[in-house]
């Protein structure tokens, strides 16, 4: 962990990542299995030191208790029912249209377009599906303790499935990466309570003072519309054409920035300078400046997702 002011920001290219789906074919586990219980591709993007899991591969190292997915689905796909057993799960959708569903039959759903994210806790079946006809893209976030496992839980009748057509072999690799299939049906959550964590990207409201910055996820008291454990805000900041912003992260936080526009964004940090293309993500160390500018035709949408050096502690978020 890096404190000073002048250190280099750690970047992910879009382009460059490579889907866990590959990465675990390497060791074993056949790339349709991943892809029939997961998204078609699913990036890993950052992970936590000391991981044991399916995103434990992925190119950049945060703090602890924090994953950062791109999950990527063809039309009509999406993984199969599972629950996370001790992690907050949040979708942001990035493009496209999805269905987020859940409970035991997952007979429940909500559709998410860009910009809107739904708030899974655990202990509770879930899946999504890709509504459009090309292929898109959900950011997810995935939020646990110190000791975060990263472990899922998937029906039984679906790890028969999986036994019956690629063995035991198989089984023992998926359950090396927390992939289990020994869940059976979960208290089921009054739907109201899902929706009530949904945020829409059109009915966002500016943060008092800032009008460019529009928060939707927050520890308690933290002024956003979904409130999350703590260790983590999530806000959408809107920089408008020949327009910069420019900030401090302070000596607690770092701050994960995601360009979710088609346009490039020029960022500085500090004095190194570089250009977020689509899907990019930066990390902003603490103690350091960034200074994003548009210098595009239109209205850039970039999310920033502020982590804290305290350990996100799980809270009774049901």
């Amino acid at each position: 962990m890096t404190t000073a002011s002048n250190a280099k920001p750690i970047l992910a290219r879009f382009n460059e990542l490579v889907p866990y789906q590959s990465q675990h074919a390497d060791n074993g586990i056949p790339r349709e299995v991943m892809e029939y219980l997961a998204a078609n591709k699913v990036f890993p993007v950052v992970s936590p030191p000391g991981l044991v899991g399916r995103n434990a591969l992925a190119p950049l190292r945060g703090w602890p208790g924090l994953c950062i997915s791109i999950a990527q689905c063809t039309p009509k796909q999406g993984p199969v029912s599972h629950n996370h057993t001790g992690t907050l799960e949040n979708f942001f959708c990035l493009d496209g249209r999805f269905d987020v569903l859940w409970g035991n039959k997952l007979e429940n759903k909500v559709t998410l377009e860009p910009g809107d994210l739904c708030s899974m806790p655990p202990g509770v079946y879930r899946a999504f599906r890709n509504l459009t006809d090309s292929e898109a893209r959900l950011l997810v976030l995935i939020q646990g303790d110190e000791k975060m496992s990263d472990k899922i839980q998937m029906p039984r009748a679906i790890g028969d499935e999986v036994r019956e057509k690629h063995g035991d072999k198989v089984m023992d690799l998926l359950a090396g990466i927390n992939m289990r299939f020994e869940g059976d049906d979960l208290k089921e959550v009054p739907p109201a309570q899902i929706h009530a964590r949904v945020t829409r990207a059109k009915k966002l409201t500016p943060n008092s003072g800032d009008s460019s910055m529009l928060p939707i996820m927050s520890p308690k008291q933290g002024g956003a519309p979904i409130e999350n454990w703590p260790g983590l805000s999530v806000s959408m900041l809107k920089v408008k054409t020949g327009a910069s912003s420019t900030a401090k992260v302070d000596g607690d936080h770092c701050q994960w920035v995601v360009n979710l526009s088609n346009d490039p964004c020029e960022i500085q940090v500090d004095a190194e300078q570089t250009t977020l293309n689509k899907f990019d993500l930066i990390r902003v160390e603490p103690g350091s400046t960034r200074t994003l500018q548009n210098k595009s035709g239109g209205e850039l949408n970039i999310l920033l997702a502020t982590q804290s050096k305290e350990t996100i502690q799980p809270q009774g978020i049901h």
